[in-house]
């Protein structure tokens, strides 16, 4: 941390000290409710697994995101605790700007005998064949978010308006 970042008050870099990030990115385990061995709740030290994001940005005094551009998803801890998950999956005028960004297609268990992977070819025949009907469909003309609720867990499908493809998945606790 330097003296600037200490006048200013700005919190350290939990990170510090990660290793290096690297591909494929975890499971998520329906089931559970956990990516990788991460779980909701979780302080910083539970996803050094995944090594250091490509960028860290503190939005507010205790809120940090953790931005793993290649993995195409995004972090986010409060008060230092594991507190949202966001998959970028297809395009979206609200993506994170960076230059190594990717889209992420992750891999989820406990849906199907053999998990499956979300793509951007998902559609809410697939999303409501996994998961049922939605508990909330808010329909937007730039998109339809799907929102179910799973062992404490909201989950949001993000579907484009134009396509009805997904573009995003989004996971916080209830």
């Amino acid at each position: 941390m330097s003296f600037l970042d200490r006048l200013l008050g700005r919190p350290k870099d939990p990170t510090l000290g990660w290793g290096v990030f690297s591909l494929p990115i975890p499971d998520f385990d329906l089931t559970a409710m956990r990516f990788g061995t991460l779980q909701f709740g979780d302080g910083f030290e539970a996803a050094a697994f995944l090594g250091q994001p490509d960028s860290l940005a503190w939005t507010q005094r205790e809120y940090c995101e953790l931005l793993y551009a290649k993995g195409g998803f995004q972090l986010d801890f409060d008060r230092g605790k594991f507190a949202y998950a966001g998959f970028f999956i297809g395009p979206d005028d609200y993506l994170p700007k960076h230059p190594d960004l990717e889209f992420s297609r992750p891999r989820l268990r406990g849906c199907t005998p053999d998990g499956m992977r979300l793509s951007r070819e998902a559609d809410r025949a697939l999303i409501e064949r996994l998961f049922g009907a939605p508990d909330l469909v808010d329909t937007e003309p730039s998109e339809e978010i799907f929102y179910y609720t799973r062992q404490g867990v909201t989950m949001e499908f993000e579907m484009d308006g134009k396509t009805l493809r997904l573009k995003r998945w989004n996971l916080y606790p209830k």
